[in-house]
């Protein structure tokens, strides 16, 4: 397959990304945009029924958070916005590149992105794609990671994916919070682990690899209790989540993802797992920091952004469970 670019920045967002957007692109533009020959923000314009995904003031932020991107792209020769496309003819496209059929569902059972995801790694127009959410910063500053994951590419066949180093790195490499099967990699320059998960927050993974070692993904259906929620959330219950999917690929297949710190200064991701006004609020200081590394002790050796560093009680508590029902009971009877 012919590629117009070989490495290219992919970042999905949505309308209720508008609030963070315009202090972590500047951000990620600056960590990313030196080592890419271009960034793709992909827009999902597709809103799920109900759940954790459907949020509040949709359409405002949608045509908020377009017009600023128009902005960033005047700043930013670099930067391309792409709406993704739910018309049949994309749907097929996309569908055939990565499952070998002709149409795939929208969301996942959860209503979490799904064709959006692939919508944007094809739409990259590059063999090598970064792949990122809108809401992940980066750490560490180096200028080679890039250079350095395709040497990794090319040295590890049996290797799909790679990314930055998961959090500020401890003096003694270690990591938390991953349950799945890890190990650590003896690579030159930092920590590094390899995995059979993927997560969809933040990966780069070599295409043509992909499509020479699998073809094309399988469409993976949910368990029966999970189609039975998706029905209640007035989501498909055809398809499992997109990470689900590529981790079960690593697992049929002998492959690994990948993340390493690389030669100094190295590369790191850190994800905020909440918001609150707080964490708006304090967004270019919590930027400034992490592109500091002076990060709390607490936080290193964690991939999710942690109470040492900003107060999460408030958003966690708003996100317990019989919360979260009656947010999902008032989405399907229609009460905002």
């Amino acid at each position: 397959m012919d590629y117009p670019n070989r490495i290219a920045v992919q970042i999905n967002m949505y309308a209720m990304d508008y609030r963070h957007v315009e202090h972590l692109l500047d951000h990620q533009i600056r960590v990313w945009g030196p080592m890419v020959d271009h960034i793709v923000v992909t827009v999902d314009t597709h809103r799920s029924r109900s759940g954790r995904y459907r949020g509040s003031n949709f359409d405002q932020y949608m045509t908020d958070l377009q017009a600023l991107l128009t902005r960033f792209g005047e700043r930013y020769p670099q930067l391309r916005t792409v709406l993704v496309d739910y018309s049949p003819a994309a749907r097929k496209q996309v569908a055939q590149a990565f499952f070998g059929l002709d149409d795939i569902p929208v969301k996942a059972w959860d209503g979490g992105p799904f064709y959006a995801y692939f919508f944007g790694l094809l739409h990259a127009d590059a063999r090598y794609v970064v792949h990122f959410d809108g809401d992940m910063l980066f750490g560490g500053g180096s200028s080679t990671w890039v250079s350095e994951a395709l040497a990794l590419f090319a040295a590890r066949p049996d290797t799909l994916f790679v990314g930055p180093f998961p959090g500020p790195a401890r003096s003694d490499g270690a990591v938390r919070g991953h349950s799945g099967e890890h190990a650590r990699v003896d690579m030159a320059g930092g920590p590094a682990y390899r995995f059979k998960e993927v997560s969809t927050r933040i990966f780069m993974i070599d295409l043509q690899r992909l499509r020479d070692t699998l073809g094309v993904l399988p469409l993976l259906a949910p368990n029966f209790l999970s189609r039975c929620k998706s029905r209640l959330l007035g989501n498909p219950p055809d398809a499992r989540e997109a990470e689900v999917i590529l981790g079960e690929v690593l697992k049929a297949h002998h492959l690994w993802r990948i993340d390493f710190l690389g030669e100094s200064p190295g590369m790191w991701s850190l994800h905020p797992p909440y918001r609150s006004e707080e964490f708006y609020r304090r967004l270019p200081e919590l930027i400034a920091t992490v592109e500091r590394g002076d990060v709390p002790e607490a936080q290193r050796g964690d991939y999710d952004m942690n109470d040492s560093m900003i107060d999460w009680s408030e958003p966690r508590a708003r996100g317990r469970r019989h919360k979260r029902l009656w947010r999902l009971f008032k989405d399907r009877i229609g009460v905002s």
